[in-house]
């Protein structure tokens, strides 16, 4: 059973790990306990247990800890074709202790020997290439410890058992329950013995009889699904020693007591982790070592499209924007199309565009070509027109949306050759997130399988994190020597964007300026600053920027000819209406135990030890 445990631990731990790195679909319970009230019925439980006897012998060991043997004598009827054999299933702790559980037999009512296997805490009996039908009997025997608890209402030692625990997922026709005293027990006082039967927390009682001094029996007609009983015998307090906890449940208990402050500690070391390995990102990736001294840049960079742009400093941060109406908005200051506004924001909608093609796309880049593709359904021709609020819920075009990530990709690595495609600087990744990952694996099997380690589970999901953004990061592809260099200038284009105007102005007159501004000359400011609108748009600067383009339209006393619209031109407004675009298509960057006893009759169904249930397999 322990060899089983470890192989189930690590199995669950793979298929969590696996899950989470999205190598695996999740596609079964990963609960190592198969306990469980809340099971469904399902086919393999449409059967009938036709009896359940259990004969229990309660006594003492050599230290007067509490001993208990007990053998489940189950017969079933099953139907043909459906099951391979009975699934039992056991608790084996009993308030926060193990009880040292040990199988000692698996049995037919002829003493012949049971095919079974171990899933948890669950019995399969029987064998994976047969099946059973009509009657069968099954006589589990095991043994268990620290079976009796000093509860401080009732002032006894109690053994307050659930003898039939309450998730059997079938119904049971017959159930008997003896419990057998040892002599030594047999001759001390004890209480009245209770008895309470149905779902968990039920105080419906059940007949108990004792034949004898040293027997006590309590039977039932019949227990639906999910219905147990419980059984539950006081005597005077120090008639079983009490339960010492080992060094491990000492050690838990203490670890218990620390988890807030684990928890915290945790915490910041996975943030500065993040930040560990978003500076070694920037390094490996962005080659932020290598960017050198940012110059202000005050315009677009050349024969790029905004798209790409994106892509490129989308890892680092720098888009704040909708990159699809960034993207539509350079189409428009380049006279490649024009935006109409055919319907007014108001108070409980956003407003409506129209794109009109004014200009042959052909001379777009790829890139944009298959963006404006998908927008249309095909490449439109000048005079076209499309109705931006149609792309909404749309799932044509959602579809036409799923290859551009792909297709975008290879033109950036292979035609633009903007990235470096060896990933020879990003191998470091590919090892820790290799090692890291086989130690979250450890970790995670540890947790489960030695006790007083479980309080650490929590750690699981922050140590799967950091594996995923580790691994992730070393199969990406660093910036070239030219995607270092766009990088760069994109950098200075939104430095210049944050610039003060006055700031700007000063820019445009310095002697470095590659084109002369005559800053005088508001229409050529115009001119300029709509040739930057996309990348403010972009950087998440859409306001300020649009708020200084505004004065300099009214200065000059006109309104940009690539927009059509009751009002002035509101770059802003435009960004929001795009961004419901984008959400809406769904695309990034194309855009219970009882405290209480129960031996005085204040007891239910299911709040004792033992218990567990089962049902077919």
């Amino acid at each position: 059973m322990r060899t089983t445990r470890v192989i189930s631990a690590i199995g669950v731990c793979l298929v969590l790990l696996g899950t989470a790195l999205g190598a695996v679909p999740m596609q079964a319970d990963t609960s190592v306990r198969a306990y469980s009230s809340s099971s469904s019925k399902s086919s393999k439980d449409n059967f009938t247990i036709t009896k359940y006897a259990v004969d229990m012998q309660l006594g003492r060991d050599s230290e007067q800890r509490s001993t208990l043997k007990t053998k489940l004598t189950i017969t079933a009827n099953f139907p043909p074709e459906q099951n391979h054999g009975l699934a039992p299933e056991f608790v084996t702790q009993y308030k926060g202790h193990h009880t040292s559980f040990a199988l000692g037999s698996v049995q037919d009512e002829h003493g012949n020997d049971y095919e079974y296997s171990w899933s948890g805490d669950t019995l399969r009996i029987g064998n994976k290439d047969t099946y059973v039908s009509g009657s069968k009997t099954y006589v589990i025997t095991y043994t268990q410890r620290d079976v009796t608890w000093n509860y401080g209402d009732t002032q006894k030692n109690e053994f307050y058992w659930d003898v039939i625990g309450a998730s059997w997922r079938v119904p049971i026709s017959n159930a008997t329950a003896t419990l057998k005293l040892s002599p030594e027990l047999a001759a001390i006082s004890r209480t009245t013995p209770q008895c309470y039967i149905g779902r968990q927390g039920s105080h419906t009682t059940c007949t108990v009889t004792s034949p004898s001094v040293d027997t006590i029996t309590a039977s039932v007609g019949y227990l639906a699904p999910y219905a147990g009983m419980t059984l539950a015998v006081g005597f005077p307090q120090g008639t079983f020693a009490e339960y010492k906890k080992t060094p491990g449940e000492v050690f838990q208990e203490r670890l218990e007591a620390l988890l807030p402050l684990i928890f915290f500690v945790g915490m910041l070391v996975l943030g500065l982790a993040s930040s560990l390995v978003y500076w070694l990102y920037q390094r490996a990736i962005g080659r932020s070592k290598e960017l050198g001294t940012i110059v202000p840049e005050y315009l677009p960079p050349p024969d790029t499209s905004v798209t790409t742009a994106a892509e490129i400093v989308r890892p680092f941060r720098m888009v704040k924007g909708s990159a699809m109406a960034a993207q539509m908005i350079d189409w428009a200051v380049r006279h490649y199309i024009r935006l109409i506004e055919v319907k007014p924001k108001t108070f409980f909608s956003r407003a409506q565009y129209e794109l009109e093609v004014v200009k042959d796309v052909s001379s777009l880049h790829p890139e944009e070509q298959e963006i404006l593709g998908d927008i249309f359904g095909h490449l439109p021709a000048v005079g076209e027109r499309i109705n931006l609020k149609t792309l909404r819920n749309n799932t044509s075009y959602a579809f036409r949306l799923s290859d551009n990530a792909k297709k975008l990709d290879e033109l950036i690595d292979h035609t633009y050759k903007l990235r470096d495609t060896s990933r020879k600087g990003t191998r470091g990744f590919r090892i820790l997130a290799g090692v890291l990952g086989v130690l979250v694996l450890v970790l995670c099997a540890a947790t489960m399988f030695v006790p007083f380690l479980s309080g650490l589970q929590f750690l699981f999901f922050p140590g799967v994190f950091i594996v995923i953004i580790i691994g992730k990061l070393g199969f990406a592809k660093p910036l070239s020597d030219k995607g270092l260099a766009l990088r760069r200038y994109l950098l200075g284009l939104k430095m210049y964007i944050r610039y003060a105007e006055a700031d700007r102005l000063r820019l445009l007159q310095s002697p470095e300026t590659a084109e002369k501004v005559d800053i005088g000359d508001h229409a050529q400011l115009v001119k300029l600053y709509e040739r930057v609108l996309p990348y403010a748009v972009l950087f998440g600067q859409e306001k300020q920027w649009s708020q200084q383009l505004g004065q300099y339209y009214e200065e000059v006393g006109t309104q940009p000819d690539w927009y059509a619209g009751q009002g002035a031109f509101n770059a802003a407004m435009f960004v929001s209406s795009m961004s419901s675009l984008s959400s809406s298509t769904s695309v990034g960057s194309s855009d219970f135990s009882s405290s209480s006893g129960g031996s005085t009759g204040g007891g239910f169904s299911g709040g004792g030890g033992g218990g567990g249930g089962g049902g077919g397999w």
